[in-house]
Parts: structure tokens; sequence; C-alpha cells
């Protein structure tokens, strides 16, 4: 009898453990971080990062070359600054990929049409992640779609040509934590804007500034972490790998800022919904 009561004991200690187990992930589904988990899962954020980091060197890398050469600069400056590498990772990456000088010479025009398409199936990409997690339908037109989508990637090229310039400028004046600050304020701005146009002006303005200051949090955020641990990785996958090696330290790098973009926009969302909820709860409990 004793037995069988220690087994019935040992059964209810079990259960009421399951029990307690459930009821915290219950809590936690229908907490602002289990909300935001759900609604970042649902987004598939990790497999759409790695198609981005995909997007990126297949048609970003090339565009921003040309566009880089163009004006005089080079595509090294700009992942070098995105990414903060030290003189030596620096230096692996250049014996990677050449200037862009050479692309622009030999640029023809069905090269320049492939680059341009790849360049629009990239921003057609971020408006489908961006529809689906603000569940907001497409407008109707192909022009407009078009037209949206070739000022998206003016306007991307001319933020990172700025900013790397920017950069250039006054990191021997402020420093990493200059640097830091201003990529903060300018991914702010670009990606509140850019939350704006890439939804089509279907929201207001002013209700996507969440999503843009989330944004500037994580890509400053992914920056700083890069500035510390991406150099060392670089190299080591030159000295491992060869250049395969620092191929795979900028998908890594850009599958980051994938991630940061879908972590972005899912706190924009989710920061919208809490505030419908504190607005119907306030006028549920508003006396007529």
């Amino acid at each position: 009898m004793d037995r069988m009561a220690d087994i019935d004991r040992a059964d209810g200690a079990r259960w009421s453990t399951l029990r307690a187990l459930r009821e915290r992930v219950e809590r936690f589904e229908h907490s602002a971080p289990g909300r935001f988990w759900s609604q970042l899962s649902a987004a598939d954020f990790m497999t759409s990062s790695f198609a981005f980091a995909a997007l990126a060197v297949l048609s970003a890398f090339p565009l921003l070359a040309v566009s880089s050469a163009a004006i005089g600069s080079d595509v090294r400056k700009v992942i070098v600054a995105r990414m903060g590498l030290d003189p030596q990772a620096t230096r692996d990456l250049d014996g990677l990929i050449a200037g862009g000088n050479q692309a622009v010479a030999t640029l023809t025009w069905i090269s320049g049409i492939v680059l341009v398409l790849g360049a629009i199936g990239m921003a057609s990409t971020l408006q489908a992640w961006y529809a689906r997690i603000y569940e907001q339908p497409a407008p109707r037109g192909l022009v407009r779609h078009v037209a949206y989508q070739l000022t998206g990637v003016a306007a991307f090229t001319a933020y990172i040509s700025f900013e790397v310039w920017l950069f250039d400028e006054l990191r021997p004046v402020g420093g990493r934590g200059l640097i830091f600050l201003l990529t903060f304020v300018l991914a702010v701005l670009f990606w509140w804007c850019s939350a704006y146009f890439i939804l089509y002006r279907q929201l207001p303005f002013r209700r996507l500034l969440p999503a843009g200051v989330a944004t500037g949090a994580c890509i400053t955020g992914l920056g700083i972490v890069s500035s510390f641990f991406f150099s060392s990785q670089v190299t080591s996958g030159q000295e491992s790998y060869g250049p395969a090696g620092v191929v795979i330290a900028l998908i890594t790098f850009l599958v980051g800022f994938g991630v940061c973009l879908h972590a972005g926009a899912v706190f924009g969302r989710t920061w919208l919904d809490w505030q419908a909820e504190r607005a119907s709860m306030a006028a549920e409990t508003t006396p007529d």
C-alpha cells in the first residue's frame, strides 16, 4: 500500500509539473514576446533570410559594384563600412572582390537589364515580406509596382552610397561610437520611409515609425556585433577555406541582415496590434 501511495504521489507530482509547464507556455504565447515570436515564425523569417542572402549576392552586390564605380567609389568600401572589418579582413575581402571599374567598362545593355531585373526582384521580395507581415494586399497595376520598385532600388543605392561617404568623412573625428550612432539614425529614417512606400502608402506614415526604429536598432546591433566578431570570421575563413571562407562570412552577415529586416517589420506590426488592443479596451471601459 505504501508503495502504491508513493507511485500515486509521484504521478501526481509529474502531472502537476506538466500542468505548470503548460500554463507557463500559454502565458508566454499570450505575452508580447510570445506574440512577437509567433508572428516572426509565421513570416518564416529564417528561410526568407537565407533567400534574401542569396538574392543579395546575385543581385545587390553586382548592382552596388557598378553604381559605386560609376560615382567614383568602390563596392568593397560599402562592404567594409557595413561590416566594420579590420585591415586584415579588408585585405582578404579585396582578394575576393575586384573593383567595379572593369564591370562598368564591359557593361552591355543586356547585362544592364539583368542587373536592373535582379534589383527589382529584391525589391519585390521585400514587398512580399511586408505585405505578408502587415496583411496588406498589393494594389493592382504592373506599372505602379515597377515604378515603386525602381524608386526603392534607386533610394537604397543612394542611401548606401551616402552612408559610406559620411562614414569615411566622420570616422577620424568620432570613431566607432559616432559611426554606430549615425548607422542607427540613418537606418531609422531610411527603413521608416521604406516601410511606408513598400506598403504602397496604405498605412499612415506615422504609424510605421516603430518599425523603422526597431529595424534601425537591429541593423545597428548587427553592425556592432559584426565589427567585433566578423573580422575574425573572415580571416579564419580565408585561412581555412580560401575565398570560399570569405563568401561564407559574407552570406552569414547577409542572413543576419535579413533577420533584422524581418524582426523590425514584425515588431512594427506587433506594436500596431498592441495599440489597437489598448484602444479597444479603452473604448469598452469608457462609459456611454
